[in-house]
């Protein structure tokens, strides 16, 4: 009998602890530190202008199925290798460059591009033109 109520007692202490809430959105610093690590794009939206819709963009920019499970690697360091994993593409799509983080922007092989969000776990960056007002290009990369 004190075995059972043992074992009840110990499920009821397991299942009464404080749950993690993945609701609630986590906050971090934006650094160097925090954003390296390996990421895969999951998320490619356009807008052509500020009034058009947002369209998924994803198989038009990586049209390709082997294109689209690449690992995106953004060392410390400041370099980044992106390498073709999964389904390899012929020739295979591996590359390197450089980037870094300036403030609330991203310089990609010293391109310009705005870090709109960074939870820890996910980014979002955004591309846009400027000679077409409103053009946005918005990639959704996740901590893999």
């Amino acid at each position: 009998m004190k075995k059972i109520a043992l074992i009840v007692l110990s499920t009821i202490v397991l299942f009464s602890c404080k749950k993690d809430s993945k609701d609630e959105p986590q906050t971090c610093t934006t650094s160097t530190a925090t954003v390296s690590g390996s990421y895969k794009i999951t998320a490619v939206t356009y807008k052509e202008t500020a009034a058009s819709p947002e369209i998924d963009y994803m198989n038009i920019l990586f049209p390709d199925p082997c294109q689209r499970d690449d690992i995106y690697t953004f060392n410390a360091d400041g370099s980044y290798q992106i390498a073709d994993v999964g389904l390899v593409c012929s020739p295979p799509g591996n590359d390197n460059g450089t980037w870094a983080l300036v403030g609330n922007n991203l310089q990609i092989d010293g391109d310009p591009v705005n870090l709109e969000s960074f939870d820890c776990k996910s980014w979002v960056i955004v591309n846009t033109d400027t000679q077409v007002t409103g053009d946005r290009l918005k990639l959704t990369l996740t901590k893999q």
